[in-house]
């Protein structure tokens, strides 16, 4: 599932709250898809084995085709009496409240894995994973870049003329900036450490601000 997230969350790292629907266990037959009391049998197509073979001849010869048995699934049992709750599946819909740990320069498109957070299996089989994917939100003053984020700061001729000591947004909050006397438009004055922490920990970028 797709999880969105602002630059200003991306820069700290959040922890998030997710609504799920899944295939949960059903807690009536523990899973088992047998109904309370009764139990599994062997499966007579396959002899318990949960394959069969399909043999068939060609030109070329005779080719022999192992397949997952069509009554039991590969599971090599069948329920005798299925549970009414689950049908006999083991597994049932339910909505689960999940908390998704975020760390800081995460970009678009990585993802988070929930361990066994995902549907569970048939029959008591196995739960699968949830995988979370980042959703970078656009912003209305940064532009990422990487690690490096941008920002345009609009000033008067006479600040770019004489320079000016400014309050520069960043993602964590205002910082005081010189800009220098005789700054020409476009120039790029940077921010070191303003910008987004590495995701794997090697340090922080820089805001650039354009004039």
């Amino acid at each position: 599932m797709g999880l969105e997230l602002t630059l200003e969350e991306i820069a700290v790292g959040v922890e998030k709250k997710i609504n799920l629907n899944r295939q949960g266990r059903c807690s009536v037959c523990e899973g088992s898809g047998s109904a309370p009391g009764s139990s599994t049998r062997s499966c007579e197509t396959c002899g318990g084995v949960g394959q069969v073979q399909q043999v068939s001849r060609s030109f070329f010869g005779q080719s022999v085709a192992v397949t997952p048995c069509p009554d039991c699934h590969g599971e090599g049992r069948v329920v005798s009496d299925p549970c009414r709750d689950c049908r006999g599946d083991g597994t049932i819909r339910d909505r689960a409240t999940l908390s998704v740990k975020i760390p800081p320069g995460v970009s678009n498109g990585n993802y988070i894995p929930l361990r066994g957070q995902g549907d569970s299996g048939r029959r008591g089989g196995p739960a699968g994973d949830c995988l979370v994917f980042v959703e970078e939100l656009p912003h209305e003053e940064f532009v990422r870049e990487g690690n490096d984020v941008m920002y345009r700061l609009p000033v008067t001729v006479s600040q770019a003329t004489l320079g000016d000591d400014v309050q520069v947004p960043t993602l964590v909050g205002r910082v005081k900036m010189h800009v220098p006397e005789g700054t020409q438009s476009g120039h790029l004055l940077r921010l070191r450490g303003k910008g987004i922490p590495d995701v794997d920990g090697r340090g922080v970028g820089d805001q650039l601000v354009q004039v």
